[in-house]
């Protein structure tokens, strides 16, 4: 990921803060909600012929991590189970080695529609979320896609009644397992 990349996902998320706070906020809780941050995203596996459609003999390690961000948004039905989709820039990975020394760089990202269960306590709420992500996997020769799990749990901190600032941990299963922990705010509306 390059700088003005990096940059324009700090834009982005600015202008999301931006918008959500301008906007009235529900005293509950409940409801429509925005939200976005950053993740950190780490691949640890062989990539070889039988993981892609290429008919070319290739086998490439992937041993690295990559900043990304993502952005959705979603209904909170009550202060325990809502609904969300996201999009997710899982990062740009660079191959340890391949064959013939060749290296490759993978880029990551994801398309999701899942549920997030809640366990508030006091402004704390621990969750759980889950649900499909539709993933694509793009370098030269190892492009993919496919549609699999994603998983993981999270801590958000209330601030106010609107207000999450989060931390969460996340696993996409996918070709590969692709680790992301991220942190992001969430405003609902």
């Amino acid at each position: 990921m390059t700088i003005s990349d990096n940059f324009r996902a700090l834009a982005l998320l600015a202008s999301v803060l931006t918008l959500t706070t301008a906007l009235p906020a529900k005293a509950d809780g409940v409801g429509f909600f925005l939200g976005g941050g950053g993740n950190l995203t780490a691949i640890d596996d062989t990539f070889n012929k039988d993981n892609f459609t290429q008919p070319e003999d290739i086998e490439t390690i992937f041993d690295d991590s990559s900043l990304g961000f993502n952005f959705g948004g979603g209904w909170r039905f009550n202060k325990w189970i809502a609904i969300d989709a996201a999009y997710w820039d899982l990062g740009e990975f660079r191959s340890d080695r391949g064959l013939g020394g060749e290296k490759f760089d993978l880029d990551a990202k994801a398309l999701t529609l899942g549920g997030i269960v809640s366990l508030p306590i006091w402004i704390i709420d621990l969750y759980a979320r889950g649900g499909v992500a539709r993933w694509e996997l793009e370098s030269g020769p190892l492009d993919d896609d496919g549609t699999n799990a994603y998983y993981g749990a999270g801590l958000a901190f209330n601030i106010g009644a609107s207000l999450d600032i989060y931390l969460e941990v996340l696993r996409f299963d996918m070709d590969s397992h692709l680790d992301s922990i991220g942190a992001g705010v969430r405003f609902t509306f």
